[in-house]
């Protein structure tokens, strides 16, 4: 598609190929990332990594998953996507080799306009477990408040978990976001 990939200085977002899958499943079961996610289990697998790749690649669809990597880079630092529904949540997860450094607020910044001008979406969601300040962060920075909390099981948790519910809404699908 000719608006991907995504550049800034620092990074690009494009599409996940067949051949990040090992990486997927290498930084997803790292638990301190695995156990912040909702879907991905500490046995989870290459052949799965590839299977989730292949249904959410397709940038004009949703489900949508983009791989997070570095200009001139192969390697995966991380993936940001989309979730269905008229309220769909983002979602996203990085390599802790690349955390503290902004990446994230700066992967958000640059998926939200694309999805915005994809999609004409009037709100976007997301869930936060109340022990990752730091993506709470990363989407306050972006324009999300928090409107509620639930409760929430992880692959990688052995219980329910508490997290925030977050909401971005636009008044113009179509406008840009700020």
């Amino acid at each position: 598609m000719s608006d991907l990939p995504i550049r800034s200085a620092r990074l690009v977002l494009d599409r996940l190929v067949a051949a990040d899958a090992e990486d997927f499943r290498r930084i997803v079961t790292i638990s301190e990332v695995g156990r912040m996610l909702f879907i991905f289990p500490t046995d989870y697998t290459t052949e799965a990594a590839a299977a989730l790749i292949a249904r959410d690649a397709d940038p004009a669809c949703r489900p949508l998953r983009l791989a997070i990597r570095r200009p001139g880079g192969d390697c995966l630092l991380g993936t940001i996507g989309l979730g269905v529904g008229d309220k769909p949540d983002i979602y996203y997860f990085l390599d802790p080799a690349a955390a503290g450094q902004g990446l994230m607020r700066e992967a958000v910044a640059l998926f939200l306009p694309f999805v915005q001008a994809r999609f004409g979406l009037l709100a976007l969601g997301a869930k936060v477990f109340t022990d990752n300040p730091a993506s709470a962060r990363v989407l306050e920075a972006n324009g999300f408040h928090r409107v509620g909390h639930d409760e929430v099981q992880s692959a990688q948790r052995d219980e329910l978990h508490p997290v925030w519910l977050y909401r971005a809404e636009y008044a113009d699908p179509h406008a840009p976001l700020e």
